[in-house]
């Protein structure tokens, strides 16, 4: 098994079919092939199905491109270990962000990676915070946002602000205005778009319930921040999210979106990485931008974000 023959797996993978793959490559088809099969004739088992849809990988296939991201990942951080000894921050970092995460703060922190270190390629991966997590320790990503600092022990988890969440509705709904306040026991009796019981969120607003004796009136859980504001502005029910996840619609007049205040439900966002592995110059760099752009976007005050007590 050799390097090459991982990369053309995993491009393979990608582009869902040799011939695409060969062209990104620069490398013949034919040649392309027989390196596939030498890795399947040398591990034994069948890596890729081929059908009228294009490649996909065998169960085989999926456990190799677990490991084959490992090992290049791996690989890449030797390089930098050994080029960051001179020059300014390069290469490639993956961050983690959450569906709820503000899409500005993401799209501040790559427009900062370009301007003060174009050497840096910046990789943004979604995902829920207990998968960013698992990603972070099992070294497929090097830095993410999360909300759930117990989810995977022996991480460093910084804490970073305090987010308040609101209750959303359907602009059409009789509500109030986004700064009238909201209550648990209003949020109670409306039926509710929540995330399935898997999400730190969902947890937060359960406990919160239960402190108060109070039964929430679910009508779907929904993991998907998109499809849940689509209903929600169609009237569908309520949901409860922070207001950073929807600004763009609140602005655009489509949804309210209310704080609680009786009581108040906020939640940690916290900066997650492993202590476990040296963090490179660029990796260094990247965390900091991070930190300054959440203090920016507080300062600000737009976010209904608050710092965290010291």
């Amino acid at each position: 098994m050799t390097i090459r023959q991982l990369r053309y797996f995993l491009r393979i993978i990608e582009l869902k079919s040799f011939s695409k793959a060969a062209a990104y490559l620069h490398v013949a088809q034919p040649a392309l092939g027989l390196q596939i099969r030498k890795l399947e004739d040398e591990l034994g088992v069948k890596l890729l199905n081929r059908h009228s849809r294009g490649i996909t990988p065998t169960e085989a296939g999926l456990l190799l491109r677990e490991h084959a991201n490992i090992i290049l990942r791996q690989i890449e951080r030797a390089k930098l270990s050994l080029t960051d000894l001179s020059g300014p921050p390069r290469g490639k970092i993956a961050v983690g962000v959450t569906p709820t995460l503000n899409l500005i703060l993401a799209a501040q922190l790559v427009e900062r990676c370009i301007r003060d270190y174009p050497s840096v390629s910046l990789s943004i991966v979604g995902g829920m915070s207990e998968d960013l997590m698992k990603w972070i320790e099992s070294d497929r990503l090097d830095l993410a946002f999360s909300y759930n600092p117990s989810a995977v022990q022996g991480l460093v988890c910084e804490p970073l602000l305090i987010e308040d969440l609101c209750l959303i509705s359907s602009a059409s709904a009789n509500v109030g205005g986004n700064d009238s306040p909201a209550t648990l026991e209003e949020a109670a009796s409306l039926p509710l778009i929540l995330p399935s019981r898997s999400s730190g969120m969902r947890s937060l607003v359960e406990e919160a319930a239960n402190e108060r004796g109070l039964k929430i009136n679910i009508l779907l859980e929904i993991d998907s921040v998109t499809a849940t504001k689509e209903l929600v502005t169609k009237g569908v029910g309520h949901g409860i999210l922070p207001l950073g996840a929807v600004k763009r619609e609140v602005d655009d007049g489509r949804i309210i979106a209310r704080r609680f205040t009786d009581p108040p439900l906020s939640r940690e966002m916290y900066l997650v990485y492993s202590a476990k592995r040296p963090a490179s110059n660029a990796t260094a760099a990247i965390r900091e931008i991070m930190h300054a752009v959440v203090e920016e976007n507080i300062k600000s005050g737009a976010w209904a974000w608050r710092r965290v007590s010291s």
